[in-house]
């Protein structure tokens, strides 16, 4: 991987992944870049790599290089950076993709002798580029990393991203915003026993979405947008798109709340009163 913050460079680190020193020793090195960035720097990362490219070309006799993106941006967006290598770096083989689930875990086994498996992510992809076809163990990879190919255009995999993500992570605002406005009312544990006698799958995935979402929100708030671009333009929703609203949910908590800064996992209670807090010091300074 390439240079990053100093977070970044310890849990790389931490993972045994070599960081290289910058984007030029990246292309020269890889036959495979997997953009992973933070949604609103998907296109800068894009452009970074086209322009170490134009400045030290990969050597004559190397595999074709391949460019995943994998961040979780509207399709528009994946066509504007497909086209920006087209235009600028026609060598390089821009494959638009999404990551659908969470990190590589051991599944659990019943009994010593179950073979280790793991519980891996999907990775949907999208392009007339196809990874399984890819010369430098290109059928392996793709095998490893569970993509499909949905399509030959650009965008398609973008867009199935989206259009997941904005149920998961849209659940997870609509639980912020209850949650918290159930606790200021006083009735947060009526509520809880309620979902729990109507709906108690709804209750853990809320929970599970608050608990897990503290220290991300500053990372979705670009993807709400990314979403509400999908869904008005590919969706023809305009107005009525909700996610320019899910994006502020999660501003506020990245902008008003230091739940991002807390380490270790916390309790849904702590999360909540940390809302609680953040809103109510907002609207101090709003009077």
């Amino acid at each position: 991987m390439s240079q990053g913050g100093p977070a970044t460079r310890k849990r790389a680190e931490s993972a045994s992944i070599e960081v290289l020193a910058d984007h030029i020793q990246l292309v020269n090195q890889s036959d495979y870049i997997l953009s992973i960035v933070p949604p609103r720097d998907a296109v800068a990362t894009a452009e970074t790599t086209i322009a170490a490219y134009q400045e030290h070309a990969r050597p004559s006799d190397s595999h074709p290089l391949y460019y995943l993106d994998l961040n979780a941006i509207a399709p528009s967006t994946a066509r504007a950076i497909s086209t920006a290598f087209t235009t600028s770096a026609p060598e390089i083989r821009f494959i638009d993709g999404g990551i659908i689930g969470g990190p590589p875990s051991l599944a659990p086994s019943t009994l010593p002798t179950d073979p280790v498996t793991w519980k891996r992510p999907s990775m949907p992809l999208s392009g007339p580029h196809e990874l399984d076809s890819a010369p430098a163990s290109g059928a392996h990879l793709a095998a490893t990393l569970r993509t499909q190919n949905l399509s030959p255009d650009v965008g398609t995999a973008s867009g199935l991203k989206a259009c997941f993500a904005s149920l998961t992570k849209g659940h997870t605002a609509l639980a912020i915003q209850s949650f918290s406005t159930a606790a200021q009312l006083g009735v947060l544990d009526h509520l809880l026993r309620e979902m729990d006698g109507v709906n108690p799958l709804g209750r853990q995935m809320a929970e599970r979405g608050l608990v897990g979402m503290p220290n991300k929100a500053y990372r979705w708030v670009a993807e709400m947008e990314e979403i509400g671009k999908t869904f008005d333009e590919d969706g023809g929703w305009g107005e009525e798109n909700i996610y320019k609203q899910v994006a502020g949910v999660y501003r506020v908590v990245a902008d008003n709340t230091e739940l991002g800064s807390r380490e270790g996992k916390m309790e849904v209670k702590e999360v909540v009163d940390g809302l609680v807090g953040g809103l109510k010091a907002r609207k101090e300074k709003t009077d």
